[in-house]
């Protein structure tokens, strides 16, 4: 079992951060927002300037957060926007999401990173729900080979992640995908706080049936990265999942950590906890004592 956390949770300045992940006894940290952008728009400079200073403070990076696919249209006619103007995305059509994902590659073989995140697809403004359809798996399944086929040639592993923003917001809907496209290449980010807080009336009713334990059996031999993060529902607040320490919400995770141990779980959970830090110091903390 390893711990990780991504880095921009701790700080905005990647010094920062690395000190603070090392000073928690964290040997693990995973990339998205660095020098102001998303981790695949990355320079060489940049790149060889991470790898300094993750050298210096002895971390490894388990997994580039990229946003491969996040801001992409699925369909000509859909549009797209930025739920929080403060994270970092790239945006264009699937082929400049593409070269964007050569480069990531590229970034991951510096960096020794074996895994990149991709999504599946913002879900459209101009649409109505529920995603997920036939249709849009087929369109999705369709994108994401042509990602899979640069995987292959870089010898890079991509992971889905199930995003409540995107068509696919429940593990048991990325891993149609993964089943569909049956490649070692794809596997799965597992956010089962994201399965948890998944808008209903964009999900379609055959999706709606599993348990977050029922989600991790099914998925657990796809699972190629986990994020953690918990949530709280209060339907008095306009925006009613509200962001907590891990443990403080919602969320069985004493079940599904113990579940993920007893199988021999051996990938990286990451923390990607979107509160202050002071919350994200203690979400760190409180993982680092449950395996200890």
């Amino acid at each position: 079992m390893r711990l990780s956390v991504i880095s921009d949770q701790i700080s905005l300045d990647e010094e920062k951060a690395f000190s603070q992940i090392q000073k928690e006894g964290y040997k693990e940290v995973e990339l998205h927002d660095v020098f102001g952008h998303s981790i695949e728009e990355c320079t060489p400079d940049e790149v060889k300037r991470l790898k300094t200073l993750l050298d210096q403070y002895g971390l490894r990076v388990s997994n580039l957060a990229s946003t491969i696919f996040f801001l992409c249209p699925l369909f000509p006619d859909d549009q797209v926007s930025l739920f929080n103007p403060t994270f970092y995305s790239i945006e264009g059509d699937v082929e400049r999401h593409l070269e964007y994902l050569k480069n990531a590659c590229r970034i991951a073989q510096e960096l020794d990173c074996p895994t990149i995140r991709i999504f599946p697809f913002r879900w459209p403004d101009n649409r109505q729900g529920p995603f997920g359809t036939k249709e849009d798996l087929d369109r999705i399944c369709e994108n994401i080979s042509k990602a899979v086929e640069i995987a292959r040639q870089e010898d890079r592993i991509l992971v889905l992640e199930n995003c409540p923003y995107s068509h696919l917001p429940k593990g048991q809907m990325t891993l149609e995908v993964v089943q569909r496209l049956n490649d070692p290449h794809l596997q799965l980010l597992w956010d089962p706080a994201n399965s948890y807080r998944a808008i209903r009336k964009n999900v379609p009713q055959d999706y709606q049936g599993w348990s977050l334990e029922e989600e991790l059996e099914a998925l657990y031999s796809y699972i190629g990265h986990i994020h953690l993060k918990d949530y709280h529902y209060d339907e008095h607040f306009p925006k009613p999942f509200l962001h907590k320490a891990l443990g403080d919400g919602d969320i069985d995770y004493e079940c599904l950590l113990s579940k993920l141990y007893k199988k021999g779980y051996d990938k990286s959970l990451s923390l990607e906890p979107e509160v202050e830090l002071d919350l994200t110091l203690l979400s760190m903390r409180r993982l680092k004592a449950f395996f200890q």
